[in-house]
Formats: C-alpha cells, sequence, structure tokens
C-alpha cells in the first residue's frame, strides 16, 4: 500500500510517493514488454497486489500505451532527482488513495440498508487509515451510494475539489482514452 497523505495542493509529493509510483511504472512496463514478447501471462496473484496497492492501474496496464507508460516512469525519476513534479503525479497519488478508500467503503457497506452519521465516521476512520488519506462521513456515505453507481465519478469528484482542476480533467490525463482502432 502506498503511504501518505494526499499533500496540500501545490505541496510536494513525498520522495517515498514518487518512488512508489515509479515502481507502479517500471511494473507497468516490465509487464506489457513481457506481453508483446509472448511470454506467459504471470499469475492472478500479481494483478491483485497490483491493483490492491495502485487501484486504476490495471486500466492504464490495458489502455495506455507502452511509451506514455515510460515517460511516465521516466518524469517520476526526474522527479525524484530534483526535477520538476507534474501535476498529474499528485492526482494520481490522490486517485489511488481515494480509490482504496473508497473500496474498503464499499465492501463493508454494500448490502447494508441504512449507515448511521456514527458508523459512517467510524467507519471513515478505518478507511482513512487503510488508504493513507482522509476521508470522512460524507466521503462513506456518498461510496455507499456513488454518482451513477460509480465509484470512480465519486472518487474523480473528490480529487477535483481538493486540487482545483475539474474531473474530466484530471480523468482525461491520468486515464486518457485509446484513440479508436480504424477499420
Amino acid at each position: 500500500m502506498t503511504s501518505g497523505a494526499l499533500p496540500e495542493a501545490g505541496a510536494p509529493l513525498s520522495p517515498e510517493v514518487l518512488s512508489q509510483l515509479a515502481r507502479k511504472y517500471r511494473t507497468l512496463a516490465e509487464l506489457r514488454r513481457a506481453r508483446a514478447a509472448g511470454e506467459a501471462i504471470p499469475e492472478r496473484a500479481v494483478f491483485r497486489a497490483l491493483a490492491g496497492e495502485f487501484p486504476g492501474a490495471l486500466n492504464e496496464l490495458d489502455n495506455l500505451p507502452l511509451d506514455e507508460i515510460e515517460r511516465r516512469h521516466d518524469a517520476l525519476a526526474r522527479a525524484l532527482s530534483g526535477g520538476v513534479e507534474e501535476r498529474w503525479m499528485a492526482w494520481m497519488h490522490g486517485y489511488h488513495a481515494l480509490m482504496r478508500a473508497a473500496l474498503y467503503v464499499k465492501i463493508r457497506v454494500a448490502r447494508r440498508q441504512e449507515l448511521s452519521e456514527s458508523e459512517a465516521a467510524a467507519l471513515a476512520e478505518r478507511a482513512a487509515r487503510h488508504a493513507g488519506v482522509a476521508v470522512d462521513a460524507a466521503f462513506v456515505i456518498a461510496a455507499k451510494t456513488p454518482p451513477d453507481g460509480r465509484l470512480n465519478r465519486l472518487v474523480l469528484g473528490h480529487l477535483a475539489a481538493l486540487s482545483g482542476a475539474s474531473p474530466a480533467e484530471i480523468r482525461g490525463t491520468l486515464f486518457p482514452r485509446r484513440p479508436a482502432q480504424g477499420g
């Protein structure tokens, strides 16, 4: 699990967070190269661990071109060496942390009809410890019934409120859609 609370808007990420993100992109590049070389598909546990630590990473594995995965890894390596942090780095860190919190909550409230404010507050504290990001009772209640049934919309909306960017801008930056295949 990645650690470190979300930084204030514009504040630098810790070297630990930058290193963890760089490791993620290095892993994605290795998996993509292995697939291209026709190597055996790794065991499910590999993908489960990657998705557990970095929710959304499998989307990147499936949809980002290898050159973009490598570009992100190189940008993180430069940031670790004192270079400029690109704003997507904080967004990605925030996305992973908030999605870990949302998934933690969703599993625990999915079948509940009602959730009191005090239960939501207690669950928010546990989710925050699990995910390494502050969430509140309102986040927990929203995760129970997310917009359009999609946790991704909840997470992007929450991240947008924290960063001042729009959910569409964050989504488009972090998870750009693949160009349509001509045919």
